[in-house]
């Protein structure tokens, strides 16, 4: 038999795959901070999702497409952020009203109707005169006993 040299897979921090033997302490704890380091940049990447949609929900109270406002304002997330991570409301609100004025076409749309027709009457509505207000005056609601029908001395 031929002695051949014994290969051993090379370790690196992009393949965590590649791990030396069981034994090796160092192999196994550059696996688990690697799989931290994994977990970490996910959870960054959800919070990052969340933070551009809290803008988004802020902008749309002004532009008809809020995802354009990080386009159209020339800023980046990190710009709208306070310094523990929530969405600067102020900033952003200034920031998509200046917008707004630069390029009025992008603000919400205004209704273009009269909001208030088909909502019904909602003023009182006016009597009309009866025989009985004729004959005992304005204030008669047409009920069973007018006033004065038991003569001038009604308590």
């Amino acid at each position: 038999m031929t002695d051949m040299p014994e290969v051993t897979p090379e370790v690196t921090e992009d393949n965590p795959a590649e791990v030396a033997p069981k034994g090796n302490r160092e192999a196994k704890y550059r696996t688990e901070r690697n799989d931290a380091r994994a977990e970490r940049d996910a959870l960054a990447a959800r919070i990052a999702a969340y933070q551009s949609r809290e803008l988004e929900n802020t902008a749309g109270k002004h532009l008809s497409a809020p995802a354009d406002l990080l386009t159209l304002s020339g800023k980046t997330l990190a710009d709208f952020l306070t310094e523990d991570g929530s969405v600067d409301t102020e900033a952003v609100n200034a920031a998509a009203l200046e917008i707004v004025q630069m390029r009025p076409g992008i603000g919400i749309r205004q209704r273009a109707t009269d909001v208030t027709q088909g909502a019904g009457n909602n003023a009182p509505a006016k009597r009309l005169p009866t025989w009985g207000s004729l004959a005992y005056g304005p204030d008669f609601d047409g009920g069973d006993t007018p006033p004065g029908m038991y003569g001038v001395f009604d308590a």
